[in-house]
């Protein structure tokens, strides 16, 4: 059974991926290329996106929404 904690746990990692909100990790907004929803990023996604951009390719990056339902249609 899980348990919800009303403290937050110092042992607990941190999110490693895109996240809705800004955290001391992801702390550049980026859009999503599909949906257009704002998400914050590393500094390596954020570079890997502005790369493909200035490149005059279309914005790579997907929200975890979008990735999800890009993965079923492919399926």
């Amino acid at each position: 059974m899980t348990t919800l904690r009303s403290y937050i746990d110092p042992d607990q990692q941190m999110a490693t991926g895109p996240t809705w909100f800004m955290t001391e990790r992801n702390e550049h907004e980026v859009r999503c290329g599909m949906c257009a929803r704002a998400v914050y990023v590393d500094e390596e996604t954020l570079r890997f996106v502005s790369e493909a951009i200035e490149s005059g390719l279309e914005n790579p990056f997907r929200c975890e929404v979008c990735e999800e339902e890009y993965d079923d249609l492919a399926s």
